[in-house]
């Protein structure tokens, strides 16, 4: 997305934008919201309070509380609770 150039009334749109939140099913039925804020990423689940997970690694793919695990790689969501085996989710 571009930003449009600055009018008379203020930055670029883009600038002042909220950052887009993502809707993902998973595999087990969990419904998830997903927003990406660059070092955090904040979770929902099933309509629940959102979870912020700090991200972890050097590639900033996955984010973990130590207990909720969102992975993100090449665009394809997974995500585990606990040691549970982390379960593919699809965009809806």
């Amino acid at each position: 997305m571009r930003p449009e150039p600055a009018g008379r009334d203020g930055p670029p749109v883009a600038s002042i934008a909220p950052a887009p939140t993502e809707r993902d099913t998973c595999e087990g039925g969990a419904k998830l919201t997903v927003k990406l804020l660059g070092a955090t990423a904040e979770v929902g689940v099933n309509g629940g309070a959102r979870l912020s997970l700090p991200a972890r690694g050097e590639d900033g793919t996955t984010y973990t509380n130590g207990r909720q695990t969102l992975h993100i790689l090449a665009g394809k969501v997974s995500y585990a609770v606990g040691s549970m085996a982390a379960e593919a989710c699809t965009p809806g």
